[in-house]
Formats: C-alpha cells, structure tokens, sequence
C-alpha cells in the first residue's frame, strides 16, 4: 500500500481506507459497512465484494446510499440497513473479511446526531466477533469535534488493550496535524473459543 501517489500528494483517508480493504477482500467476500453515511463506503465495498451490510440510523444516509447504488446497478448486492450498527449481530449470521467504520456524523446532515462511545464500542467489539480469522476492521476515527474526540480516545485507548495472541493492531494518523482523522486497523489473527 503507498500513502501517497508517484510524484503527487499523500493520498486522503477514504483512498487510504479503500487500499487497505482492497488488500484484504474479493469478489468472494462478504463485508461490512457500519456506518453507510453517504454511501461511499458501501459501493467501494459492493464494486469488490460478494455481499455487503450496511447500516445507519439515520433515513436520510439510507436515501442516499440507496440511490447512489441504484445508479452503479449494486443495489442487489447489499443489505441497507436502518438500525444501529450496535445490532448487528442481529443481522448478520455469517462471518464477515472485513467492516469499515467511519465515526462522527452525517456529512452536510445534522451534526448533532452523531456516534457515540457506548454504541460505538458494542458495535465495534461485535464486528470483531464476526470477523473470519485474517479478516480486518477499519474504524476512521474524527477527533476534531467534542463527541468524536471523546469516541476517539475511547476506541484508541480500547484497541490497545487487544490480546496481540488474537489481533494485530496498527494506527495510521498524521502527527503534525492537530485533531486531523485517523485510522485504527484490526485484523484478527486467531479465532477466540466464543467466536
């Protein structure tokens, strides 16, 4: 994976976060997308995988996503989801390659209806119950409003707390950038008894 493009500009977070999924899934894959948002995420997942989940409380990223995968014709290759991505375990019966998160709130939507440190971490600690061995989560951590500062340190504090006997974890962030987004990746290496 390069961070950066020959001769040009650090590539942003979601070409960064798309890399990594690509590296880790296929056209036999079944994904995630935990936060759907406006879709991005979904159809870069349905363009490379099998099958997709996604989800998101909010109608309006439901709306979104639904038309912007009705227009790339994937419509039939994802599950859109209007719940929040704490339940997931209620939908998803499979073991998954691979989910992405992306914290924080709507873009251009209400910023007060964000993520938030409780669901987030239930969320993300099923997500890694479902996960195959190998199989990785991606959490975009936005740090630079109240509610996602707190949601990142949490999360940032949590992963670190994984048995590296079962994960790997690796930070990806830019240093010289006050409250910029970053990237927490887990893969997991060994299949707990409960999984």
């Amino acid at each position: 994976m390069e961070l950066r493009r020959i001769g040009g500009k650090m590539k942003k977070i979601v070409e960064i976060v798309h890399d990594i999924i690509s590296m880790h899934i296929s056209n036999d894959s079944v994904v995630a997308d935990f936060t759907m948002g406006q879709g991005y995420d979904t159809e870069f997942l349905a363009n490379h995988a099998k099958y997709v989940y996604a989800f998101d409380i909010q109608a309006s990223a439901y709306e979104l996503t639904k038309v912007r995968l009705e227009k790339a014709e994937l419509l039939n290759k994802v599950n859109l989801i209007l719940d929040s991505h704490e339940n997931c375990d209620h939908y998803i019966k499979e073991k998954i390659d691979a989910g992405v998160f992306n914290f924080g709130f709507l873009p251009h939507g209400d910023e007060r209806i964000t993520t938030n440190v409780e669901s987030s971490l239930k969320a993300v600690q099923k997500a890694l119950s479902l996960l195959k061995r190998h199989g990785i989560l991606v959490l975009v951590m936005y740090p630079g409003h109240v509610v996602g500062k707190i949601e990142s340190d949490a999360l940032y504090n949590w992963s670190q707390t994984l048995s590296s006997k079962f994960f790997s974890v690796c930070c990806i962030q830019m240093h010289n950038k006050v409250k910029s987004p970053y990237i927490i990746i887990i893969q997991k290496e060994k299949v707990m008894n409960d999984d």
